[in-house]
Parts: C-alpha cells; sequence; structure tokens
C-alpha cells in the first residue's frame, strides 16, 4: 500500500490518499487503481478535493515504472522518498522523470508519457 501525503499551499492540513499504486498520466492526472483521478496538476500544482497543493511524497518501499514518449519504460527503485512537484520527480534530491509541461529543473530528461508509484514490480 503506498500513502501519498500532499502538501498544501497555504496553511492547511496535509491530504493523505492510500492505495495500491498511482500513476501521473499523460493529460496531467493522477490516478488510482481503479482509475478514477485522484488529483490533477494544473499551473505548477496539484488540485485534490477542493485544496491545491505543492507536492506530494510518498515514504517507504517505492519503485517507479516510467513510459517515456516513444513507448519505451524503464523502472527503477526501491525508493525511500519520492516527491513530485515542480512538474518532476525525485528519489534523493535527483530528479528521474518529467510529468510538466514547463519543467525548470535543468534537467537533459523528456517529459514522460506515464509513470506509475508501485509499492513492488
Amino acid at each position: 500500500m503506498i500513502a501519498l501525503a500532499f502538501r498544501p499551499v497555504r496553511d492547511e492540513s496535509r491530504v493523505i490518499v492510500r492505495g495500491a499504486y498511482f500513476r501521473i498520466c499523460a493529460d496531467e492526472t493522477l490516478r488510482g487503481p481503479d482509475n478514477a483521478v485522484v488529483a490533477r496538476h494544473l499551473n505548477g500544482l496539484w488540485q485534490v478535493l477542493h485544496g491545491v497543493h505543492r507536492s506530494f511524497e510518498c515514504s517507504g518501499r517505492v519503485f517507479l515504472r516510467v513510459t517515456n514518449s516513444d513507448g519505451t519504460r524503464r523502472s527503477g527503485g526501491p525508493y525511500e522518498l519520492v516527491t513530485a512537484t515542480r512538474g518532476a520527480i525525485f528519489t534523493n534530491n535527483d530528479c528521474v522523470a518529467i510529468y510538466g509541461p514547463q519543467v525548470e529543473i535543468g534537467s537533459s530528461l523528456a517529459r514522460c508519457r506515464e509513470i506509475a508509484l508501485l509499492s513492488g514490480l
């Protein structure tokens, strides 16, 4: 089970979402196991329920499966901490994948079609 903790922009409570896995899709939606939209990434922020959040993170044994724009896949992990912020996925402060259209983090990575966060491969 993966628990995503969304960090709010304002002084609001964090939102925790749990699921067996999650996917960041090409349309910048975050979807859970039932394909339902959990959050939307708009203008650099995650919209969850009625709140706006700057990022989310998950800790524990998290694996990533990244589908590139050409359909090729690469996998990595397990990672102890994964953070999604500023249109990119970070592990231990290293950018490993990009999901946002206008990322300005100095990375040479291309935008991905899909990024899956998994509890096991």
